[in-house]
């Protein structure tokens, strides 16, 4: 049976994720004066829990104009995330990490050990000197790391030490979440003789509002990238006001011209040849923020294109040696 039995430690561990806050929502209720029993019940709350307007329950509708603000549905206060909830790709997952000595007893040697593992690579996050704790003595530090992956994160946590007893013991904790895509991206390729169209589609994927501050493509070689969103580079019509503003589920439409170099005489068939068939276009840096100004940056692949038609006859000068071509008219 004691086996079964979870080993104490004299260290306890506990893990806050660093995020920005919410707005509570407030207990104000709507009340239906023609239901005589509650409304007479609300009546009593309403004097043993005053409030600032003198109502804990509004009978009021929120388009009213002089709605009292204790009526109103978020208050002033900020309620911290009491899980990790989830991570978004693009954003820095942070966390602060709290080892206290509830013993009586020293305890020595105490070193901390904090790994990111994902479904591909397990990422250090801390590795640090060992110190000593005495009775009631926390060790507080914190960690972070930017989310690349999609998926299952594992927050890994061993801390060794140094009993009272002179015992070198082991505690171990994992803290797991998940990390979504916030943002769908879609493309489409339209080929314009030498030149490519490239249409991007953006899809806000999460259920809450994001305000997208940039969004910037940086073409690969040998392309050069023509942003037609913004008219003479003006591009507070994209981002500024409510303009960058995407409610859960809407979807923006960018258009971007790739300029293929001048073909010009001097040009071999090679370099031609390289342009014509050029697969890699370039990617797609997006830049936005969530709630109380969080950030993320998320950066695409590398975008493809199938090639066009191939040349059907490619033709280059050769010069022939003039006693090559006696010799071959002799035969």
């Amino acid at each position: 049976m004691a086996s079964l039995m979870r080993e104490s430690h004299p260290l306890t561990l506990k893990v806050m994720r660093l995020s920005r806050p919410t707005l509570a929502d407030t207990r104000t209720l709507p009340m239906d004066s023609s239901t005589a029993v509650l409304a007479q019940a609300l009546r009593e709350a309403e004097q043993n829990r005053p409030t600032a307007s003198g109502q804990i329950f509004s009978d009021l509708q929120l388009s009213d104009a002089q709605l009292p603000l204790d009526a109103f549905p978020l208050s002033e206060a900020l309620v911290l995330p009491r899980t990790f909830g989830t991570m978004f790709l693009g954003e820095t997952f942070s966390a602060q990490m709290c080892i206290c000595n509830e013993s009586a007893f020293v305890v020595r040697d105490v070193a901390v050990n904090v790994v990111m593992q994902t479904a591909t690579q397990q990422v250090p996050l801390l590795d640090n000197s060992a110190v000593q704790l005495a009775a009631g003595q926390p060790l507080n530090v914190q960690v972070a790391h930017e989310i690349k992956e999609l998926g299952t994160h594992v927050l890994g946590c061993t801390i060794t030490y140094l009993s009272a007893q002179g015992e070198h013991r082991t505690l171990q904790r994992s803290f797991r979440f998940q990390a979504a895509n916030p943002l769908v991206v879609k493309t489409k390729v339209n080929h314009l003789a030498r030149d490519v169209l490239l249409e991007v589609q953006v899809h806000n994927a999460t259920h809450a509002t994001l305000v997208l501050e940039r969004l910037r493509f940086e073409p690969s070689s040998p392309f050069a990238a023509e942003d037609l969103n913004a008219p003479h580079g003006d591009t507070a019509l994209l981002w500024g006001g409510s303009a960058g503003f995407m409610q859960p589920g809407d979807a923006r439409q960018y258009l971007y011209r790739l300029r293929a170099p001048i073909a010009s005489e001097e040009a071999s068939v090679e370099q031609e040849r390289a342009v014509q068939y050029a697969t890699a276009l370039g990617k797609l840096d997006i830049l936005w923020r969530g709630a109380f100004g969080s950030v993320g940056r998320l950066q695409t692949s590398q975008l493809l294109r199938k090639s066009p038609d191939m040349f059907l006859i490619e033709v280059d000068k050769a010069e022939i040696d003039k006693a090559e071509i006696d010799e071959t008219d002799s035969s």
